[in-house]
């Protein structure tokens, strides 16, 4: 009887362990359906094939055009690429041929109206398999972004015949300024185009703006002078756009005042340098007798200055500072200023003029009047070997 009971527990267990796999095999053949409803439009006609898709696309904008711009990175077997914008309506097809590295791709797509554009890119083999899209949206510019920049204004052009150049004061400008291109003509009679662009500090590659003057050496005297502006839209941008030129037909002929002792509101003053401090600067000699002379370590940052103390806050418009040694390894100098009685780390300096060239060994400028208790001048070196004099810097408040 025992034996029997065993049996049928036995049967049992066989039962619901058949069950279980039954039960089972269904939920197994329900969830392949679901997932083969899921692929099977992909392949119910073959198995699908895709290409490397492109990798790092960027629109970089421009007039009546744009540029895009790509990696392949992966998958030797693309042959070519292929552009679809105005939501597929237009297209433009790209050979490719790979090398065995990443291969930089960059399309320009022109006659486009201005406005705002999407496109999509993929990449497709010899057999006709292609990619996913990649997706960008770009900017065109054209006529609207013309009839929106305008020329820099130009506060006066001055012509000095001792030196033979044209002295040009302006006044500010937009932040999308790049460039000031001056056409004039030259002492020999050859034209010219003088570019004027933004400032970059050498130390710290911050880009400052334009400066407030130029000079357009060996001037021709009685001839004019045109200019115009260009602007970049975005920092990205492809093309300059200019506003058209404007010519100047008349300067002004003046001898430049040179001034004198008595009025040098700098002269006997102190003098604080970035080493090497010397009265030097400031005792009424304009020979290399006496000089300061930065030291070699201060050089290495291809950065020295020095200021003077006034004693208390005048009125200043004019620099006058002499360069005896190597005026020509001088990147660019300016001249700034405080009213703040106390000089600190924490003090902040205004910038009079600065001058983005190699100055004069004589080198007079002349500024729109200010109050200043400290004037300092910040010089900026070729390199760390340059080891120039200066034996003189002059203060005015001309009339």
């Amino acid at each position: 009887m025992k034996s029997n009971i065993s049996k049928i527990t036995n049967i049992h267990r066989c039962s619901f362990f058949l069950a279980l796999l039954f039960i089972t095999g269904i939920f197994f053949l329900a969830s392949c359906n679901k997932m083969r409803d899921n692929y099977y439009p992909y392949i119910k006609n073959g198995e699908i094939v895709f290409t490397g898709k492109v990798d790092s696309l960027v629109a970089l904008p421009g007039r009546n055009r744009l540029q895009l711009k790509w990696l392949l990175v992966s998958d030797p077997k693309i042959t070519k690429c292929k552009v679809f914008w105005n939501n597929g309506a237009d297209s433009l097809l790209v050979p490719v041929q790979r090398t065995d590295g990443t291969d930089t791709i960059k399309v320009n797509i022109n006659n486009l109206a201005e406005g705002l554009y999407t496109f999509e890119v993929y990449t497709y083999d010899d057999a006709g398999h292609s990619s996913v899209k990649a997706v960008v949206t770009g900017t065109v510019y054209g006529e609207n972004y013309i009839n929106s920049i305008s020329n820099r204004a130009l506060d006066s052009a001055i012509y000095h015949p001792d030196g033979k150049y044209a002295e040009i004061k302006w006044f500010g400008i937009a932040q999308q300024a790049k460039v000031v291109e001056v056409l004039y003509t030259d002492t020999l009679g050859h034209p010219v185009t003088h570019r004027i662009t933004t400032i970059i500090v050498p130390t710290s590659k911050v880009d400052i703006g334009f400066a407030d003057r130029d000079t357009l050496h060996a001037y021709e005297d009685g001839t004019t002078f045109k200019y115009r502006t260009g602007y970049l839209p975005a920092a990205n941008a492809i093309d300059t756009f200019f506003t058209d030129y404007r010519e100047i037909s008349t300067t002004l002929y003046v001898t430049p005042v040179i001034p004198t002792g008595p009025a040098n509101l700098a002269l006997g003053t102190t003098v604080t340098a970035s080493s090497s401090a010397t009265q030097a600067l400031t005792d009424g000699d304009r020979s290399n007798a006496a000089k300061w002379q930065p030291s070699s370590s201060e050089r290495a940052d291809l950065n020295v200055w020095f200021y003077v103390d006034l004693g208390s806050s005048m009125d200043i418009n004019t620099t006058q500072v002499y360069f005896t040694k190597d005026p020509g390894k001088i990147t660019y100098y300016e001249v700034l200023y405080t009213t703040e009685a106390t000089i600190t780390t924490s003090t902040k300096w205004t910038r009079a003029f600065i001058k983005l060239e190699s100055p004069d060994a004589e080198d007079i400028n002349t500024f729109t009047k200010v109050k200043a208790r400290y004037v300092k001048v910040n010089i900026g070196l070729k390199d760390s070997g340059t080891n120039i004099n200066v034996s003189e810097l002059e203060v005015y408040n001309e009339p």
